[in-house]
């Protein structure tokens, strides 16, 4: 695992017991990954408006000796991780489909390293323990949610959509129960805007599984299940890599639910010969 990829894991590991002064030091380290190392403590301090004390604080709340043992490990990462978006737009080559795949399939090729099998079988098992599942998300995720509520329907497992925002949102909400599981697509922005209702459906018994972008591990109300994706240095890939990430659930769920899914696919099949149009093409 590179030095930044540690980084990143044990700022999600600590995010709960972070302080306020904290948080905002780690928002600026994910704000800039590439220039951020590179300041004195007493710089960042001053960008977090905190004390110096506070920035070293916070590097051995994340396991390192000091600020700059934090800072060394950030900055020979950032070293070797280049940013091919930035390396070819500075050496004058144009944007072209070739940068935009490697920009995404450096963000695909780092999620074994950021984000454990474990936590996706547990993902699994949220979604397989539930008595319903919802899933939510608007915007630009909502490819996502249709995806997975699909993948889950296919399993036996109905879902339902909440894909409204404002008083919409809260009516969807209002019908989960303790023994429900709430699957949430949403990027940092969007995030924060439904955080205090996640938090409260949550404190009633309902589990929360959220899939973000690393921009959201600094804020308070972050569920019980996190799947944080991280970006490119140019902020893009987290899309693609949320499409990664369901696939990991789905093949989970099919290896906890063989069983399940082989009943839903012939009574799937059952149904469809029923359709007096099913063999035309």
């Amino acid at each position: 695992m590179s030095a930044l990829m540690g980084f990143y894991a044990e700022l999600e590991r600590s995010t709960k017991t972070l302080t306020a002064a904290e948080r905002r030091i780690g928002a600026l380290l994910l704000a800039d990954p590439r220039g951020a190392p590179f300041l004195r403590a007493a710089d960042l301090a001053k960008l977090a408006d905190v004390h110096e004390s506070t920035v070293i604080r916070f590097a051995q709340k994340l396991g390192y000796a000091g600020y700059v043992e934090m800072k060394d490990a950030l900055r020979e990462d950032s070293v070797f991780a280049t940013d091919h978006t930035i390396a070819m737009r500075d050496g004058g080559e144009a944007f072209s489909l070739a940068m935009v795949v490697t920009s995404q399939v450096d963000v695909l090729r780092r999620l074994p390293e950021k984000i454990s099998q474990e936590r996706i079988d547990a993902c699994a098992e949220a979604i397989l323990s539930a008595d319903r599942v919802f899933v939510l998300g608007r915007g630009l995720v909502l490819p996502l949610v249709d995806f997975m509520t699909n993948k889950l329907a296919r399993i036996g497992i109905p879902a339902v959509t909440v894909t409204g925002h404002n008083v919409d949102r809260a009516t969807a909400l209002a019908a989960v129960r303790p023994r429900d599981t709430v699957v949430v697509f949403a990027l940092n922005d969007e995030f924060e805007t439904m955080a205090a209702q996640l938090r409260t459906v949550a404190k009633d018994g309902a589990k929360v599984v959220l899939l973000t972008d690393e921009d959201s591990l600094m804020s308070s109300d972050l569920p019980q299940q996190v799947i944080a994706i991280p970006r490119d240095r140019a902020r893009h890939g987290v899309l693609v890599a949320m499409t990664a990430i369901c696939y990991a659930i789905h093949y989970a769920l099919v290896h906890c639910a063989a069983e399940r899914l082989r009943d839903t696919r012939a009574r799937v099949d059952e149904l469809a010969t029923l359709d007096p149009t099913h063999l035309i093409t």
